[in-house]
């Protein structure tokens, strides 16, 4: 069983993945199918930021793996 922060960031991981994906497949698409230029930019600026703090929560569970501490 995970401790409670170690539990919270591959739970945030899962659930900002899923936000992610829904940015990419579904609002930057309809956001140029309306023709609304700005926040097709707002939604992929989004979603690159996500992926940052994902690549952040997932070094972070590495690192504490590597220590033996990811428990």
């Amino acid at each position: 069983m995970l401790n409670d922060c170690n539990y919270d960031k591959t739970l945030l991981i899962a659930k900002l993945s899923k936000i992610i994906l829904f940015l990419k497949k579904h609002a930057e698409e309809d956001a140029l199918k309306d023709n609304h230029v700005l926040c097709d930019k707002l939604y992929s600026e989004l979603a690159e930021d996500l992926e940052k703090y994902v690549e952040k929560l997932r070094l972070a569970i590495e690192g504490l793996s590597k220590e033996g501490k990811f428990n």
